[in-house]
């Protein structure tokens, strides 16, 4: 499994990708300095995301199914938050932001299956409910997501080598709690 670097073709499969893609590409062509960060699985506390979605469906429900071969890396809005004001703070990328524009990938470290996500949200909530893993093609949806959403880090790494990235399952622990206070 290759995770994807910023410089590999991009492959859209549904109007989200698309309209991400498309808003690169105008700011690239105003010739603006900066950066262009990627995420994936982004959710926190606040607002509609995954992990509010399963606490919900959890509490409801006696079973669900959740697909187990698409991965990626869920990343925690405060974590993203973090590395935007780290790279604007810090003078070695202040100079780079200023200089030109990047694109970078950012997500919190190691890879899981939205099953697995899952399985660690009821796990670290005490949600008694039952997953079923279930293949994508089974999963009735009109949007085409990848199979594979892991993208490579190495490049922030670069030009951020102190950086700290945590791990999903800490940052996903932080953030439930903070939903249970």
């Amino acid at each position: 499994l290759k995770p994807y670097e910023e410089n590999d073709e991009t492959k859209p499969l549904n109007i989200y990708g698309l309209t991400k893609l498309k808003g690169e590409k105008v700011i690239a062509k105003t010739g603006c300095n900066g950066a262009i960060i990627r995420t994936s699985w982004l959710y926190s506390e606040f607002g509609n995301n995954f992990v509010k979605t399963m606490l919900s469906l959890g509490k409801e429900r006696e079973r669900i199914n959740v697909v187990e071969d698409q991965i990626g890396s869920p990343t925690y809005a405060k974590n993203l938050a973090n590395l935007v004001l780290t790279m604007l703070y810090s003078d070695r990328t202040t100079k780079i932001l200023i200089s030109q524009l990047n694109t970078y990938h950012f997500s919190d470290n190691c890879i899981c299956s939205w099953y697995d996500f899952t399985k660690s949200i009821f796990k670290f909530s005490n949600i008694n409910c039952e997953i079923n893993p279930i293949k994508t093609k089974d999963f009735p949806s009109k949007v085409e997501r990848p199979q594979n959403n892991v993208m490579s880090k190495a490049k922030i790494k670069k030009y951020l080598p102190d950086l700290v990235i945590p791990y999903w399952q800490d940052s996903l622990t932080y953030c439930l709690a903070e939903i249970h206070k």
